[in-house]
């Protein structure tokens, strides 16, 4: 799959509809609102949007000359962010996933070990998610089914004790990069979010700098619900990028335009299946066009 195959009912249909419809000016505004609110983009934002467009057309008022300065508006949100091509920033990197309950942590690790493995990178797995009763044997699983090591432990063990040991691992042994997969946990409850600042500073104790990247998992099927995530995670856990993961389910995107306006916290990847090769790189240009071609 493509960024550009993703969504099966572009925002481009629906804004052809209500141009079709030969409404007024004041009635059009309206139901675009409407559909733009129905995609996932906060009634705020959705708000400011429709005020520049309104400053930016006003004669006149066709139906491509919205798309246009729609994706414009879309485009400058995403600009505000750096969202360069991924590249890891040394020789030997830790990316930490976190995220709540369900959100495809686990499957996203193993995503991600297959997409370094396969640029030459050599990758541990470290299963940190010693809470759920198949937390750490379904990453095992995965790294057998790729070939690539797992650092686990027994359920109900220490997690901080399971990163330890996979940190000691990769610093004695020519690993390129370290993927811990944490347990999930609701943003509100603040003992099991302040368990992921103790894992962070287990990573700071022993590889000054702490993990590279810090990426929250977030179920892009949540809707507008995920902005709170974000908000809870990063003052926590310091998040440098999300991984939208199951873009693949839903038919809305406005999410990530939620997230990265308010949090100016780049999207890094986007997950399309359940397979080990179902994910891609972020690019803006592509997502935009495809929610709007």
């Amino acid at each position: 799959m493509k960024i550009k195959e993703i969504f099966s009912t572009s925002l481009k249909q629906k804004i052809n509809t209500v141009f079709g419809s030969k409404k007024d000016r004041k009635e059009i505004l309206e139901e675009l609102e409407e559909i733009l609110v129905l995609s996932d983009i906060s009634i705020d934002l959705v708000g400011r949007i429709l005020q520049n467009l309104e400053k930016k057309i006003k004669t006149g008022f066709e139906k491509e000359d919205f798309i246009a300065v729609l994706k414009e508006e879309i485009r400058d949100i995403f600009s505000a962010v750096n969202i360069a091509k991924e590249e890891l920033p040394g020789n030997k990197n830790i990316i930490l996933l976190v995220g709540v309950n369900g959100s495809g942590k686990t499957t996203t690790a193993a995503k991600l070990g297959d997409y370094y493995r396969n640029r030459g990178k050599k990758v541990l797995f470290a299963a940190a998610d010693t809470f759920r009763a198949a937390g750490g044997s379904q990453l095992v699983q995965w790294g057998e089914r790729l070939g690539l090591p797992v650092i686990s432990g027994d359920r109900g063990a220490d997690p901080g004790s399971v990163v330890y040991n996979s940190l000691m691992s990769f610093n004695s042994k020519d690993f390129d990069i370290l993927i811990i997969d944490t347990a999930g946990r609701v943003q509100t409850k603040d003992n099991l979010m302040k368990e992921l600042e103790k894992l962070s500073k287990i990573i700071k104790k022993v590889v000054p700098g702490g993990a590279a990247q810090v990426l929250l998992v977030i179920d892009a099927t949540m809707g507008q619900n995920t902005l709170d995530q974000a908000r809870k995670f990063k003052e926590f856990s310091g998040i440098t990028g999300i991984v939208l993961a199951k873009i693949d389910g839903t038919a809305r995107g406005g999410t990530v335009v939620n997230i990265v306006d308010e949090m100016k916290i780049p999207v890094k990847f986007l997950g399309t299946g359940e397979k080990a090769g179902d994910i891609l790189e972020f690019s803006p240009d592509e997502f935009i066009d495809s929610l709007l071609s």
